[in-house]
Protein backbone atom coordinates (compact mmCIF):
# COMPACT_ATOMS: atom_id res chain seq x y z
CA UNK A 1 0.00 0.00 0.00
CA UNK A 2 1.13 3.22 -0.96
CA UNK A 3 0.84 6.34 1.12
CA UNK A 4 -1.83 7.62 -0.95
CA UNK A 5 -3.95 4.76 -0.81
CA UNK A 6 -3.09 4.68 3.54
CA UNK A 7 -4.64 8.20 2.99
CA UNK A 8 -7.50 7.28 0.76
CA UNK A 9 -8.99 4.08 2.75
CA UNK A 10 -8.50 6.02 6.17
CA UNK A 11 -10.79 8.60 4.77
CA UNK A 12 -13.09 6.41 3.65
CA UNK A 13 -13.04 4.27 6.99
CA UNK A 14 -13.83 7.66 8.72
CA UNK A 15 -16.90 8.69 6.51
CA UNK A 16 -18.55 5.00 7.04
CA UNK A 17 -18.28 4.97 10.82
CA UNK A 18 -19.44 8.68 10.58
CA UNK A 19 -22.46 7.37 8.75
CA UNK A 20 -22.80 4.47 10.88
CA UNK A 21 -22.66 5.95 14.02
CA UNK A 22 -25.17 9.00 12.79
CA UNK A 23 -28.28 6.15 12.08
CA UNK A 24 -27.25 3.28 14.74
CA UNK A 25 -29.88 3.38 17.20
CA UNK A 26 -28.13 2.29 20.19
CA UNK A 27 -25.66 5.10 19.29
CA UNK A 28 -28.42 7.45 19.26
CA UNK A 29 -29.84 6.23 22.25
CA UNK A 30 -26.96 6.79 24.57
CA UNK A 31 -25.91 10.19 22.95
CA UNK A 32 -29.19 11.05 23.99
CA UNK A 33 -29.22 9.93 27.48
CA UNK A 34 -25.24 11.38 27.61
CA UNK A 35 -26.76 15.05 26.91
CA UNK A 36 -29.51 14.73 29.27
CA UNK A 37 -27.44 13.77 32.02
CA UNK A 38 -25.01 16.79 31.06
CA UNK A 39 -27.56 18.71 31.00
CA UNK A 40 -28.49 17.70 34.31
CA UNK A 41 -24.83 18.18 36.09
CA UNK A 42 -24.42 21.50 34.62
CA UNK A 43 -24.99 24.93 37.09
CA UNK A 44 -26.64 28.01 35.73
CA UNK A 45 -23.21 29.56 35.61
CA UNK A 46 -22.12 26.54 33.34
CA UNK A 47 -19.72 24.45 36.13
CA UNK A 48 -20.55 20.99 36.13
CA UNK A 49 -21.57 19.16 39.20
CA UNK A 50 -18.58 16.83 38.73
CA UNK A 51 -20.42 14.57 42.13
CA UNK A 52 -23.61 13.57 39.43
CA UNK A 53 -21.06 12.54 36.61
CA UNK A 54 -19.17 9.61 35.48
CA UNK A 55 -15.48 9.47 37.07
CA UNK A 56 -12.89 10.62 33.94
CA UNK A 57 -10.11 7.64 34.88
CA UNK A 58 -11.59 3.81 35.86
CA UNK A 59 -10.12 0.35 34.85
CA UNK A 60 -11.36 -2.21 33.22
CA UNK A 61 -10.57 -5.57 31.58
CA UNK A 62 -8.64 -4.25 28.37
CA UNK A 63 -6.23 -2.07 30.79
CA UNK A 64 -6.35 -4.47 34.20
CA UNK A 65 -4.36 -7.53 33.24
CA UNK A 66 -2.52 -9.89 35.27
CA UNK A 67 0.25 -8.28 36.25
CA UNK A 68 0.78 -10.32 39.54
CA UNK A 69 3.86 -11.83 37.72
CA UNK A 70 5.79 -8.85 36.99
CA UNK A 71 8.39 -8.14 39.64
CA UNK A 72 5.92 -4.36 40.95
CA UNK A 73 3.06 -3.45 42.45
CA UNK A 74 1.31 -1.39 39.72
CA UNK A 75 -2.23 -0.59 39.25
CA UNK A 76 -2.92 0.67 35.54
CA UNK A 77 -5.79 3.15 35.06
CA UNK A 78 -7.04 4.69 32.15
CA UNK A 79 -9.39 7.81 30.12
CA UNK A 80 -12.38 5.48 28.40
CA UNK A 81 -13.42 8.22 25.75
CA UNK A 82 -16.05 6.66 23.25
CA UNK A 83 -13.76 5.58 19.56
CA UNK A 84 -13.91 7.06 16.34
CA UNK A 85 -17.54 8.90 15.65
CA UNK A 86 -19.73 7.31 18.30
CA UNK A 87 -20.09 10.21 20.75
CA UNK A 88 -20.99 12.65 17.39
CA UNK A 89 -17.23 13.65 18.10
CA UNK A 90 -14.50 11.71 16.15
CA UNK A 91 -11.90 10.69 18.46
CA UNK A 92 -9.40 8.30 15.96
CA UNK A 93 -8.23 10.09 12.88
CA UNK A 94 -5.82 6.73 12.20
CA UNK A 95 -8.55 4.44 12.46
CA UNK A 96 -9.14 1.61 10.01
CA UNK A 97 -12.09 0.01 9.29
CA UNK A 98 -11.24 -3.38 10.92
CA UNK A 99 -9.80 -1.90 13.94
CA UNK A 100 -13.28 0.33 14.29
CA UNK A 101 -15.67 -3.11 13.64
CA UNK A 102 -13.61 -4.64 15.96
CA UNK A 103 -13.01 -2.33 18.57
CA UNK A 104 -13.61 -2.88 22.27
CA UNK A 105 -15.61 -0.66 23.16
CA UNK A 106 -18.30 -3.12 22.93
CA UNK A 107 -16.91 -5.67 24.48
CA UNK A 108 -16.97 -6.68 27.90
CA UNK A 109 -18.83 -4.26 30.40
CA UNK A 110 -19.18 -2.62 26.84
CA UNK A 111 -21.28 -5.05 25.42
CA UNK A 112 -24.42 -3.22 23.52
CA UNK A 113 -26.64 -6.07 25.83
CA UNK A 114 -25.57 -5.21 29.35
CA UNK A 115 -28.38 -2.87 29.95
CA UNK A 116 -29.64 -2.40 33.32
CA UNK A 117 -32.42 -2.56 34.73
CA UNK A 118 -33.81 1.42 34.03
CA UNK A 119 -33.12 -0.09 30.03
CA UNK A 120 -29.89 2.29 30.17
CA UNK A 121 -25.98 1.23 29.14
CA UNK A 122 -24.21 3.21 31.55
CA UNK A 123 -20.92 2.30 30.67
CA UNK A 124 -21.33 3.31 26.92
CA UNK A 125 -23.17 6.40 28.16
CA UNK A 126 -20.78 7.58 30.55
CA UNK A 127 -17.50 7.38 27.72
CA UNK A 128 -19.97 9.38 25.36
CA UNK A 129 -20.31 11.45 28.47
CA UNK A 130 -16.52 11.77 28.98
CA UNK A 131 -15.84 12.40 25.24
CA UNK A 132 -18.50 15.21 24.72
CA UNK A 133 -16.86 16.73 28.08
CA UNK A 134 -13.36 17.00 26.34
CA UNK A 135 -14.81 18.38 23.21
CA UNK A 136 -17.10 21.11 25.20
CA UNK A 137 -15.67 21.50 28.39
CA UNK A 138 -12.56 21.47 28.06
CA UNK A 139 -11.22 23.46 30.51
CA UNK A 140 -13.54 21.66 33.45
CA UNK A 141 -12.43 18.58 31.67
CA UNK A 142 -8.52 19.08 31.98
CA UNK A 143 -8.51 20.46 35.35
CA UNK A 144 -10.78 17.36 36.88
CA UNK A 145 -8.82 14.83 34.77
CA UNK A 146 -5.52 16.15 36.55
CA UNK A 147 -7.52 16.09 40.43
CA UNK A 148 -8.43 12.69 39.52
CA UNK A 149 -4.94 11.60 38.39
CA UNK A 150 -2.88 13.69 41.63
CA UNK A 151 -5.99 11.84 44.21
CA UNK A 152 -5.59 8.09 42.88
CA UNK A 153 -1.31 8.28 42.28
CA UNK A 154 -1.49 9.61 45.88
CA UNK A 155 -3.52 6.86 47.16
CA UNK A 156 -1.88 4.63 45.68
CA UNK A 157 1.50 5.47 46.79
CA UNK A 158 0.53 5.45 50.34
CA UNK A 159 -0.19 1.70 49.78
CA UNK A 160 3.56 1.46 48.32
CA UNK A 161 1.72 0.73 45.04
CA UNK A 162 2.58 2.37 41.15
CA UNK A 163 0.39 3.77 39.05
CA UNK A 164 0.21 3.87 35.22
CA UNK A 165 -1.93 5.84 33.21
CA UNK A 166 -3.30 5.56 29.65
CA UNK A 167 -5.12 8.10 28.13
CA UNK A 168 -6.47 6.53 24.76
CA UNK A 169 -8.06 3.06 25.67
CA UNK A 170 -10.57 3.04 23.32
CA UNK A 171 -9.60 6.53 21.21
CA UNK A 172 -6.39 8.00 19.80
CA UNK A 173 -6.23 11.57 20.70
CA UNK A 174 -3.70 13.65 20.59
CA UNK A 175 -2.91 14.43 24.18
CA UNK A 176 0.51 15.27 23.78
CA UNK A 177 -0.57 18.28 21.91
CA UNK A 178 -3.69 19.53 23.52
CA UNK A 179 -2.95 18.59 27.22
CA UNK A 180 0.90 18.75 27.75
CA UNK A 181 -0.41 19.77 31.57
CA UNK A 182 -1.09 16.23 32.24
CA UNK A 183 2.08 14.39 30.68
CA UNK A 184 4.02 17.28 32.96
CA UNK A 185 1.89 16.55 36.07
CA UNK A 186 2.55 12.34 35.65
CA UNK A 187 5.80 12.97 35.53
CA UNK A 188 6.37 14.99 38.88
CA UNK A 189 3.73 12.76 40.49
CA UNK A 190 6.35 9.45 38.73
CA UNK A 191 3.18 7.89 36.88
CA UNK A 192 4.00 6.13 33.61
CA UNK A 193 1.71 7.23 30.60
CA UNK A 194 1.31 4.81 27.70
CA UNK A 195 -0.62 3.91 25.06
CA UNK A 196 -1.29 2.27 21.99
CA UNK A 197 -0.91 4.17 18.78
CA UNK A 198 -1.87 4.42 15.15
CA UNK A 199 -0.76 7.63 14.11
CA UNK A 200 2.86 7.24 12.82
CA UNK A 201 3.41 10.87 12.98
CA UNK A 202 2.29 10.62 16.82
CA UNK A 203 5.05 8.19 17.11
CA UNK A 204 7.66 10.68 15.34
CA UNK A 205 6.92 13.83 17.15
CA UNK A 206 6.18 12.54 20.54
CA UNK A 207 7.43 15.47 22.73
CA UNK A 208 7.79 13.80 25.63
CA UNK A 209 10.22 10.86 26.76
CA UNK A 210 8.19 10.11 29.51
CA UNK A 211 4.90 9.01 27.10
CA UNK A 212 5.80 5.26 25.98
CA UNK A 213 4.07 4.93 22.75
CA UNK A 214 3.66 1.41 20.91
CA UNK A 215 2.72 1.50 17.06
CA UNK A 216 -0.49 -0.26 16.52
CA UNK A 217 -0.76 -2.37 13.34
CA UNK A 218 -4.40 -2.33 11.58
CA UNK A 219 -4.98 -4.25 8.24
CA UNK A 220 -3.39 -0.27 6.22
CA UNK A 221 -0.62 0.95 8.13
CA UNK A 222 1.73 -1.67 7.72
CA UNK A 223 3.99 0.65 5.31
CA UNK A 224 4.63 2.30 8.53
CA UNK A 225 6.37 -0.62 10.62
CA UNK A 226 9.86 -0.06 9.84
CA UNK A 227 9.59 3.99 10.49
CA UNK A 228 8.16 2.86 14.05
CA UNK A 229 10.76 0.76 14.68
CA UNK A 230 13.59 3.29 14.00
CA UNK A 231 11.69 5.62 16.63
CA UNK A 232 11.76 2.89 19.20
CA UNK A 233 8.66 1.73 18.99
CA UNK A 234 7.78 -2.26 19.52
CA UNK A 235 4.71 -3.30 16.75
CA UNK A 236 1.63 -4.56 18.25
CA UNK A 237 -0.72 -6.84 16.38
CA UNK A 238 -3.88 -8.60 16.68
CA UNK A 239 -4.14 -12.21 16.44
CA UNK A 240 -6.10 -15.36 15.76
CA UNK A 241 -4.33 -17.14 18.20
CA UNK A 242 -7.01 -18.81 20.74
CA UNK A 243 -7.81 -17.33 23.93
CA UNK A 244 -8.65 -20.54 26.19
CA UNK A 245 -6.74 -20.86 29.02
CA UNK A 246 -6.10 -23.59 31.54
CA UNK A 247 -6.99 -23.88 35.11
CA UNK A 248 -4.53 -21.99 36.51
CA UNK A 249 -5.42 -19.13 34.48
CA UNK A 250 -2.25 -19.08 32.02
CA UNK A 251 -2.93 -19.23 28.39
CA UNK A 252 -3.00 -22.71 26.47
CA UNK A 253 -2.02 -21.63 22.88
CA UNK A 254 1.32 -19.47 22.99
CA UNK A 255 2.56 -17.20 20.47
CA UNK A 256 5.39 -17.87 17.79
CA UNK A 257 8.76 -17.22 18.93
CA UNK A 258 8.95 -14.57 15.93
CA UNK A 259 6.55 -13.19 13.40
CA UNK A 260 6.72 -11.99 9.73
CA UNK A 261 5.06 -8.71 8.59
CA UNK A 262 4.95 -7.32 5.39
CA UNK A 263 8.63 -8.20 4.58
CA UNK A 264 9.91 -8.08 8.39
CA UNK A 265 10.43 -10.91 10.34
CA UNK A 266 11.11 -10.01 14.74
CA UNK A 267 10.67 -11.45 17.88
CA UNK A 268 7.67 -11.61 19.69
CA UNK A 269 6.02 -10.50 23.29
CA UNK A 270 2.41 -11.77 24.70
CA UNK A 271 1.08 -8.72 24.86
CA UNK A 272 -1.78 -10.55 26.98
CA UNK A 273 0.63 -11.52 30.04
CA UNK A 274 0.04 -7.57 30.97
CA UNK A 275 -0.40 -4.43 29.30
CA UNK A 276 2.36 -2.21 30.77
CA UNK A 277 4.11 -1.54 27.06
CA UNK A 278 6.70 0.69 29.01
CA UNK A 279 8.09 -2.81 30.71
CA UNK A 280 8.80 -4.82 28.01
CA UNK A 281 12.04 -5.82 28.05
CA UNK A 282 12.41 -6.85 24.29
CA UNK A 283 13.21 -4.11 22.05
CA UNK A 284 12.12 -4.16 17.93
CA UNK A 285 9.65 -6.92 18.34
CA UNK A 286 6.00 -7.77 17.64
CA UNK A 287 3.48 -7.50 20.71
CA UNK A 288 1.03 -10.08 19.33
CA UNK A 289 -2.24 -9.97 21.35
CA UNK A 290 -5.19 -12.63 20.82
CA UNK A 291 -8.21 -11.28 19.24
CA UNK A 292 -11.17 -10.25 22.03
CA UNK A 293 -14.79 -10.24 21.24
CA UNK A 294 -17.27 -11.26 19.05
CA UNK A 295 -16.60 -9.56 15.76
CA UNK A 296 -12.99 -10.56 15.66
CA UNK A 297 -14.30 -14.21 15.03
CA UNK A 298 -15.48 -13.47 11.80
CA UNK A 299 -12.84 -10.59 10.71
CA UNK A 300 -12.72 -10.32 7.12
CA UNK A 301 -10.78 -6.47 6.93
CA UNK A 302 -7.34 -8.12 7.14
CA UNK A 303 -7.29 -6.70 10.74
CA UNK A 304 -6.38 -10.01 12.06
CA UNK A 305 -3.29 -11.25 11.40
CA UNK A 306 -3.14 -15.05 10.38
CA UNK A 307 -0.49 -16.67 12.51
CA UNK A 308 -0.14 -19.53 9.96
CA UNK A 309 1.53 -16.98 7.38
CA UNK A 310 4.22 -16.52 10.08
CA UNK A 311 7.45 -17.42 9.20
Amino acid sequence: MTIENYRLVTSQALKKMKEHCNTDKFIEDCRLAAYEKIKAATRKDGSLNWSTLPNLIGQNTKIKKDVTSLETDLEIWGLSLAPHWVSGFNTCNGLSLGCAINCLMFTGMGAKFMITSDGKHKVAIARIIRTILWFKYRDQFKARLLLEIERKAASLQNNNISMAFRPNVFSEVKFEKSFPELFELCNDLNVKCYDYVKDIKRIKNNPFSSYHMTFSLSENNALFISTALEHGANIAVVTDIPTNKNRNKTYKHLPPKTLSINGVTLPTVDGDQHDARFLDKAKAAFVVLRGKGQTIKSDITGFKHQIKQAA
